[in-house]
């Protein structure tokens, strides 16, 4: 009989696709194994008619996968990285990161426009302070409307109350709706979430078995860089819901990255450093951010 491996995640058609990737990752180097999903439902995913800042940190679309994780009832979590809290249960660890999907943010228009032509105070919809306050930085005369809800769901109001959405490259691309795009900002127009488009697949730390086969899927370039995005989220004291961002790239053995803050305007920093200085890199655009809001 096959070894059943149960991979737990969110219900949404994202969160599923984001799993059965993982489940892919371990196939391709546990072929003896069969791949079960189980979804979970997180405090996230019950609460939607507020905004993610108004009901907690870090941390609310993991708690119940985590939880499921420690007891045994699944053998491996997988979250999208920037939903992670830095801080993990006692007991759990992260086992690997896999290769990181397109990092940027686009803009999905209703039918007949385009970011190009978006008319004058046209509704753009977004949940993430961090995209409203770029957005807004691009173009003054947009109005930001707060919504919740998953990739599909967002796309839907296109058809009612919206003009355009803000969502992750990765999350159209794996819900096979790329299509859609209207515009891809730049790293000059917008800077992304840190972690965004990494999947980070999460395990017990006396899982021997599991762990492994983690280290031959783990994606080292993608690993770097949420060290390095990650540090820099730390360092500045923001959560994944604050209006900050980072964006690192390995290139000729260093690391570049690009990052973003907002407070009462916007600061935006870049450096590059070592790859094996990745956390230095983070921590230094961070400090450079605060001395600058403090002046």
């Amino acid at each position: 009989m096959k070894k059943v491996i149960k991979i737990g995640t969110r219900g949404s058609l994202l969160a599923i696709k984001q799993a059965e990737l993982a489940g892919e990752a371990i196939k391709s180097v546990l072929e003896e194994v069969e791949i079960k999903i189980v979804t979970i439902k997180t405090k996230g995913d019950k609460i939607l008619n507020k905004t993610l800042d108004k009901i907690g940190g870090k941390g609310l679309f993991v708690k119940e996968i985590e939880r499921a994780l420690l007891s045994g009832d699944i053998d491996v979590a997988v979250h999208s990285m920037k939903d992670m809290p830095d801080e993990m249960p006692k007991g759990l660890m992260l086992g690997a990161v896999l290769k990181r999907e397109n990092a940027m943010d686009a803009v999905v228009c209703k039918k007949g426009m385009s970011w190009e032509n978006l008319p004058k105070g046209a509704k753009v919809g977004t949940g993430s302070l961090r995209r409203k306050t770029q957005l807004l930085a691009l173009r003054e005369d947009l109005e930001v409307v707060a919504i919740r809800g998953n990739v599909i769901t967002r796309l839907q109001k296109l058809e009612t109350e919206l003009d355009a959405v803000v969502l992750a490259v990765a999350g159209l691309v794996r819900t096979e709706q790329q299509q859609n795009i209207s515009h891809v900002f730049t790293i000059e127009e917008m800077i992304p979430a840190a972690c965004q488009g990494i999947l980070a697949l999460q395990i017990r730390e006396k899982d021997s078995f599991l762990k492994q086969a983690m280290e031959k899927i783990m994606d080292s370039d993608a690993y770097v860089c949420q060290k390095a995005e990650r540090a820099f989220l730390n360092e500045i004291g923001a959560d994944c819901h604050a209006p900050a961002g980072a964006l690192a790239k390995i290139k000729d053995k260093k690391i570049e990255m690009k990052a973003m803050f907002y407070a009462n305007q916007l600061f935006v920093v870049e450096g590059e450093e070592r790859i094996e200085k990745a956390e230095e890199l983070g921590k230094k655009l961070a400090i450079e951010i605060k001395k600058k809001i403090q002046n």
